[in-house]
């Protein structure tokens, strides 16, 4: 689900977001619960775009461009491709993706772990 990554701040991402009961600590296994938002499952299995009834942005639209649109219904099945990478998919210029990107950043809509070449992106609302 995008919320660990290997430096070690999985565990506190998780904690932040759903709280200490997402994890149950036994003597012999630690089980972690991530609750979902099923539309947001929904639509990465159908990967039929955003849907037009809120979906995925739900209140936050604002402003969202539909070349954000497209930056993030992209990230959702390729949370590991580059700006490069998506401009190249989306056929849209490296620089509208940067500009895309950092819109999304700002409105709290997805989050980058780890560095610019071995990164990933996830999609928070």
């Amino acid at each position: 689900m995008n919320l660990v990554e290997h430096t070690g701040h999985g565990v506190p991402t998780i904690v932040n977001k759903y709280g200490e009961e997402a994890f149950e600590i036994e003597d012999n296994y630690i089980k972690c619960t991530i609750p979902f938002d099923r539309e947001v499952m929904e639509y990465r299995i159908k990967s039929g775009g955003i849907p037009q009834d809120g979906g995925i942005n739900g209140g936050i639209n604002g402003g969202i461009k539909p070349s954000d649109k497209k930056v993030l219904s992209h990230i959702l099945t390729s949370p590991d491709d580059t700006a490069a990478q998506i401009a190249e998919k989306c056929d849209i210029g490296k620089r509208t993706v940067e500009r895309s990107l950092a819109f999304l950043q700002e409105k709290g809509m997805i989050e980058r772990i780890g560095n610019k070449r071995n990164g990933r992106w996830i999609v928070i609302k």
